[in-house]
């Protein structure tokens, strides 16, 4: 699918200040005119093939190559005169001024040349037809008709029509329940209470009532503009269809359906089928999808409350409908607006690429808050996504309390102990999970440690997510064999291709994975808040962190790539992992290489710290892991060589599966540290050089000293830091007093215990790394 871009190149300030021909801005309370007979109207081309860019000037949609514009006829709502003025009434409708263009039989009152007419009155059991070959200007004053076959308003003309509701007025047009399909003039008139052939156009300061009681509510075959005016719109089935596109520019739509709200249906040409949401406002109860489009979803502005009960029901198959907030056959871009949106199934889906530039979105969702088939890119904007899911089956093994990969815990007990009371304002991160800390908590505990440990402070422009567990997208053969509810995902964030987040804010609350990327992920400068009960960000491809803020306040897995991960800058903080903090590998082919080179890391976790599935290598940055105190685990792990050459690197754990990089750091097995105390590293000056505060008893450290001498450093755990503390628990500078000093027993040596100044630390019986 091409992507698509929308651009404007002016605003609707511009568009206020046009003066349309034969237009006046009556000030007549009631709506009327009192000027001469004859309308005085402007006429496009005769084959009205392009509309003046006057006003909001649609630049380029798909590269220029679709979208709509405003003219003036879209803009005009007051007029000087009229070709003919018709007052309706059941067996008594008056027509005054051109009466050949005006016919009356039996309460169907047919307009059959192009011109500006006057309606006001009121049909219980009649129809308005407008045919012929001319543009036709409907002035609805006061109009209630009410049809007992048919659309209420049927527009069969060759040209476009345009609806204007006079200022003040009320209009209402309601079909009957048994009305269906028809042929008017040649035309297959659709089940609906008002239908136009060509394009249509509702603009004006009055409202219009539409009352689809057979099928639908309006049905446009060709462009659908909403300009201005109060359209309230309820259909059995769906509320508004254009079938080329629906374009708002400033109404004030609301729409209850059994079926889809609102939504553009041609699926043959890709630069129709689209929705366009410039301005205004837009309130949608649903029983299927609230808004529906074929090729495009575009929203500039607006505000917009989408609400899907996700009670449609195939009439055919006996099946639940689709019953999205938004869904598209093509692209969703989002540029702007106030979108709020509560969806029995996806909260946003599309099958092609999804874009968040700048606005607000809320969703409440049953499935995946946001899902692109295709790429997605968040460049800015809030979001803020609570999906209520249930765990798919498949995904099952995700949420296993033992499943953690690792080998065997050694024996004997781990140390215990309670954290000591902390300064006040200073906070660590992680959780006190309590007793021996040998089980990790269930998910609900967890997730209350999780809250309770961390003190920071949300963004208030934030994306908030809420999903539950799933399938990952990568397993689509599986998914081939399984059932729906099998498959069901709700995930916070779905991505089918290549995910980049480089800006705006997310806080994710997710029981299933707060974001994930079938494709690649990277971020460089999105705030996330993320709290979830299975993995916090995966990918299926390489994954990269080169800038932002990731808090990861509860998860299983913290950041998961399936291939390679690399991290060179940005902020990282996983508080509370059950199982792995940063993992990768597992994917069929490729490397699992995981390099950091720069950026904070602060990693609490029940599972492996740090666990590669290949070779592990730290350059520069800072890497902070609280690690298990269950023997299967351990701070690092990798199945390659792990290779430490700068960056400040300290990692706890408490008698886990002990693996350090081959050289350049300074280790200690015979810590005997509770939870809660600090483990400092002090240099020969007495000068800290790293404090961090364990949020889990510890027995095990490793901490980076590249090519310096072991004996120059000495670790004490304990003791009172004078320093200040980060909300991690995390200091450097300063000096510590009292305490114990830790004699470390490992130097720059290898994996293999072969160090200098110590002896190797006893490795576990059985080394099963996990992923």
């Amino acid at each position: 699918m091409q992507k698509k871009i929308f651009a404007w190149a002016m605003s609707m300030a511009v568009a206020a200040m046009i003066t349309c021909t034969g237009c006046t801005q009556n000030t007549n309370s009631s709506g009327t005119d009192s000027g001469s007979s004859t309308a005085q109207t402007t006429t496009l081309d005769d084959n009205d093939t392009a509309e003046a860019a006057v006003g909001q000037s649609l630049s380029a949609i798909q590269f220029g190559e679709a979208g709509v514009t405003t003219d003036e006829d879209d803009l005009c709502d007051n007029y000087d005169a009229f070709d003919a003025e018709i007052t309706l009434e059941d067996g008594n409708t008056k027509v005054k001024g051109n009466t050949k263009a005006v016919s009356v039989k039996d309460n169907c009152i047919t307009i059959s040349a192009g011109g500006t007419y006057r309606l006001s009155g009121k049909l219980t059991k009649g129809q308005v037809l407008v045919t012929g070959s001319e543009k036709v200007k409907l002035y609805l004053d006061g109009v209630e008709i009410t049809s007992p076959s048919g659309p209420a308003l049927v527009c069969t003309n060759e040209k476009r029509t345009i609806l204007s509701l006079a200022k003040g007025s009320q209009n209402t047009l309601t079909d009957s329940a048994n009305n269906a399909d028809t042929e008017i003039n040649g035309c297959n008139v659709s089940a609906c209470a008002l239908f136009a052939q060509d394009k249509l156009t509702i603009n004006g300061s009055g409202s219009l009532t539409v009352t689809g009681s057979s099928v639908d509510g309006i049905v446009c075959k060709d462009d659908l503009k909403l300009v201005n005016g109060t359209i309230t719109v309820e259909a059995a089935q769906d509320g508004v269809k254009g079938k080329d596109c629906v374009a708002m520019f400033g109404a004030d739509l609301n729409v209850t359906a059994g079926n889809d709200g609102i939504k553009s249906t041609e699926s043959n040409d890709d630069t129709k089928g689209f929705l366009q949401l410039e301005q205004g406002s837009a309130t949608v109860q649903a029983g299927g999808d609230c808004l529906q489009a074929e090729t495009l979803v575009w929203i500039a502005d607006g505000t917009y409350h989408l609400t899907s009960s996700g009670t449609a029901v195939n009439t055919e198959t006996g099946e639940a409908n689709s019953s999205k907030g938004i869904h598209c056959g093509g692209d969703v871009e989002i540029a702007g607006g106030k979108l709020t949106i509560d969806a029995a199934g996806d909260g946003v889906n599309c099958t092609g690429s999804l874009e968040l530039q700048a606005g607000e979105v809320d969703v409440t969702s049953a499935e995946d808050g946001i899902q692109a088939d295709g790429d997605l890119t968040v460049s800015g904007g809030a979001v803020t996504i609570t999906t209520t899911g249930t765990v798919a089956a498949s995904a099952q093994d995700d949420f296993q309390p033992n499943n953690f990969g690792g080998g065997n815990p050694p024996s004997g007990d781990m140390p215990s102990g309670n954290p000591p009371e902390l300064p006040d304002g200073e906070t660590f991160g992680g959780g006190n999970f309590g007793g021996n800390g040998n089980t990790p908590p269930d998910n609900a505990d967890h997730r209350q440690n999780a809250a309770a440990s961390d003190a920071s402070a949300i963004p208030a422009a934030a994306m908030q997510t809420t999903a539950d567990p799933s399938t990952d997208a990568g397993a689509s053969a599986a998914a081939a064999t399984t059932t729906a509810a099998e498959d069901a995902t709700s995930k916070g964030i779905k991505c089918g291709g290549d995910l980049t987040m480089s800006g705006g804010s997310c806080t994710i609350d997710s029981t299933d994975h707060a974001v994930h990327a079938a494709g690649t992920a990277s971020f460089s400068g999105t705030t996330l808040e993320i709290t979830s009960d299975n993995k916090g960000i995966s990918s299926h491809g390489d994954l990269e962190i080169s800038g932002g803020d990731i808090t990861i306040h509860s998860c299983t897995e913290g950041v998961e790539s399936k291939v390679k991960m690399t991290i060179s800058g940005g902020n990282v903080r996983i508080l509370d992992a059950s199982d792995d903090g940063l993992n990768t590998g597992g994917s069929d082919s490729g490397s699992y290489a995981m390099t950091i080179s720069g950026g904070y890391i602060y990693v609490n976790a029940f599972g492996d710290g740090v666990d590669s599935n290949s070779t592990w290598e730290m350059s520069g940055g800072t890497l902070l892991v609280c690690d298990p105190t269950s023997g299967g685990d351990g701070s690092l792990d990798a199945d390659g060589n792990m290779t430490y050459t700068g960056g400040t690197l300290l990692a706890l754990s408490s008698k886990g599966m002990m693996e350090y990089p081959e050289s350049g750091c300074l280790i200690a097995t015979n810590c005997n540290a509770a939870a809660g105390e600090q483990i400092s590293i002090v240099d020969k000056n007495g000068t800290v050089l790293a404090t961090l505060q364990s949020p889990k008893a510890v027995s095990d450290v490793i901490y980076g000293i590249g090519d310096s001498d072991s004996a120059d450093y000495t670790i004490v755990t304990g003791g009172t830091y004078d320093g200040t503390l980060n909300e991690d628990g995390y200091g450097e500078g300063g000096s510590v007093s009292g305490g114990t000093e830790v004699t470390a027993n490992g130097g720059t040596g290898s994996m293999n215990g072969g160090g200098q100044g110590g002896t190797p630390p006893e490795m576990p019986n059985s080394n099963n790394s996990g992923s």
